[in-house]
């Protein structure tokens, strides 16, 4: 099985018993403001499961492959949740084989935000991919509406490179778009220090 562990998470493969805590956070309208899909409701959150069930995949060879971690738990104090839940999850897609490039996306858990979960998850997810995937360029298309997702980008050493202005009718509107990337040579170099 497909695992990455960090210090405070396992990422790992959705599962269908996962839908409840998906739900938490894939139904609020907060978290999905900036995000494809929308508000979802409990069956939508199943139907997305299943899908992402029988096409993810575990590894990024061909230009389309995409994969979906959750990040689970595993140990925090009684008062923040419990062990095992499901505070959030990494979406990454090989966009182009030829070019080896992929792009990267996160979610978290409106309760587990700000505690530096989605760096933690995304970090390890990025230094996973490339280490294991034939990898030359990582990005990461943000909404310019999202700037807590741009710092984040940030912390992870991806360089903004460029805007582009009404890119994406998205959920009603024409929406800026940052695009932010990161190579292998520059991630390794950063990631020793």
């Amino acid at each position: 099985m497909f695992v990455i562990e960090t210090e405070r998470l396992t990422l790992r493969p959705l599962r269908l018993e996962d839908v409840n805590d998906l739900y938490e956070y894939q139904s609020h309208p907060e978290i999905v403001r900036y995000i494809p899909w929308p508000e979802r409701s409990r069956e939508q959150d199943i139907e997305a499961a299943e899908k992402t069930l029988n096409t993810g995949k575990f590894d990024l060879k061909e230009s389309g492959d995409f994969l979906v971690l959750v990040w689970e738990l595993k140990d925090i104090p009684t008062h923040l949740g419990v062990a095992g839940k499901i505070i959030g999850q990494s979406n990454m897609a090989l966009r182009s084989a030829t070019d080896q490039l992929s792009d990267i996306g996160w979610v978290t858990h409106q309760d587990f935000q700000r505690r530096g979960y989605a760096f933690e998850a995304t970090h390890a997810l990025m230094k996973y991919a490339f280490s294991n995937f034939p990898l030359h360029r990582i990005i990461a298309d943000i909404d310019t509406r999202n700037p807590e997702s741009a710092a984040m980008a940030e912390k992870l050493g991806m360089r903004r490179e460029g805007e582009f202005k009404d890119s994406e009718f998205f959920k009603g509107d024409w929406c800026d778009m940052w695009l932010y990337a990161i190579l292998k040579d520059e991630f390794t170099a950063r990631d020793s220090k």
